[in-house]
């Protein structure tokens, strides 16, 4: 099977994510993951939620601070980024979450951000 062209392939953007908790809750990947899909789920509702594609690239928290790159189709930057903003809590620990900036590329929103 042949590769798409460049020009009908989905593009990307990158969220760059600061992740900021109570001293002494772990966090998870796969919890922040699922918070993030009913987060944009509850407010976008299904098709909103499948057109975000809200998906955890990189992911790091350590004590009560972390970092997050999370991956959004093109067009729904602001959806996802209101999407974002209303996860409150992981696993009931309560978590801070600020979205740092957008990028076009993984690299390139690690190293800005």
């Amino acid at each position: 099977m042949k590769h798409l062209p460049k020009h009908l392939r989905t593009r990307w953007r990158y969220l760059a994510i600061s992740l900021e908790s109570n001293p002494g809750v772990s966090i998870d990947r796969r919890a922040f993951q699922r918070e993030l899909w009913y987060a944009g789920q509850n407010l976008l509702g299904d098709p909103g939620s499948a057109d975000a594609d809200l998906t955890v690239i990189r992911f790091r928290f350590d004590d009560e601070q972390g970092e997050a790159i999370v991956r959004v189709r093109h067009g729904m930057v602001a959806p996802a980024r209101a999407a974002i903003a209303c996860v409150d809590a992981v696993d009931r620990q309560p978590l801070g979450v600020l979205i740092v900036g957008v990028s076009g590329t993984i690299r390139a929103a690690e190293s800005k951000f």
